[in-house]
């Protein structure tokens, strides 16, 4: 054990064992909800469904991993509160480093490329179709940079986690600051998070329905930006509540590390719950008979 409060994870780390424990098995609940209705639906499994588990199993492992790194190394305990703090620290440095990796690189990068890619089996305009691949491209742009930013974030990566170097004089020459890059990318995140929440509104809005239908039908696919309010909350708490100065911040890292949970998994949950709904069979054939008779 690497921590020394009667052998019991502090409080912090018990909200991140039970936070993570408790979304990973929702969304496996909810992933197995979307794969029983294509299979009564009767619809072939298509990329966005396995783009789709990506994101899953990427979810269930942070689970895992979190309840890991909170009984072997204190995770969410101060430095000073530890049996051996600087084995210790190193450790969860190792573990934060590796969960950063599957944050928006492999959690919320495929679920919102999974959801695109369910739009456009959908929605079959040429309009529609560029669009999409648009805001795709900007997605997977985004999920790329942050993945090789977060592995090469050090020179050398081990000054990420190594405790003989990471001091404040030492460390803003060899680290990029993650919170100003975070002051970046998050701003980025929820921008394409509203923009694939909004996307296919008005192309709804053009089809051949009562207006209570299309009302209906655009309330379905607004559950996908659930995970906005998240998204927003996150980037609101690297503006005003971290510093982007290198210091002890792991109380406000341990809230913001339960809040990238959330949104993670309310993302892939909102996913769900688009696909879940009888939309797939039947919206193909209203958009078809709209492109038909716009023609």
């Amino acid at each position: 054990m690497g921590w020394d409060r009667g052998d019991q994870p502090s409080r912090i780390g018990v909200a991140l064992i039970g936070t993570g424990v408790s979304l990973a098995i929702l969304v496996l609940l909810f992933a197995a909800a979307r794969f029983y209705t294509r299979c009564m639906q009767r619809v072939k499994f298509g990329l966005d469904d396995w783009v789709f588990l990506i994101a899953v199993v990427a979810i269930v492992t942070r689970g895992i991993f979190l309840v890991v790194l909170v009984e072997m190394t204190g995770l969410g305990y101060k430095p000073a509160e530890l049996s051996h703090p600087a084995h210790d620290v190193s450790q969860t440095r190792k573990g934060l480093y590796v969960l950063e990796i599957f944050d928006i690189p492999l959690t919320i990068t495929p679920a919102k490329i999974s959801l695109l890619l369910f739009y456009r089996r959908i929605f079959c305009t040429r309009s529609f179709q560029i669009t999409a691949s648009l805001i795709g491209s900007i997605i997977l742009g985004l999920g790329i940079a942050t993945l090789f930013q977060t592995i090469f974030q050090c020179s050398p990566i081990s000054a990420v986690w190594d405790t003989d170097v990471y001091a404040p004089e030492k460390i803003e020459g060899m680290c990029v600051n993650q919170v100003v890059f975070y002051r970046v990318v998050s701003p980025i995140n929820l921008a394409t998070g509203i923009m694939t929440t909004l996307l296919p509104i008005p192309w709804v809005w053009k089809l051949h329905l009562q207006k209570g239908q299309k009302i209906s039908v655009i309330g379905v696919f607004l559950l996908s930006g659930l995970g906005t309010v998240a998204s927003a909350i996150i980037t609101e708490a690297y503006f005003t509540k971290l510093s982007p100065k290198v210091g002890d911040q792991s109380a406000i890292m341990g809230k913001i590390g339960i809040l990238t949970l959330v949104e993670s998994a309310v993302i892939v949950i909102g996913v769900c719950l688009v696909s879940i709904w009888p939309l797939d069979v039947a919206a193909p054939r209203l958009v078809y008979e709209h492109s038909f008779s716009t023609a």
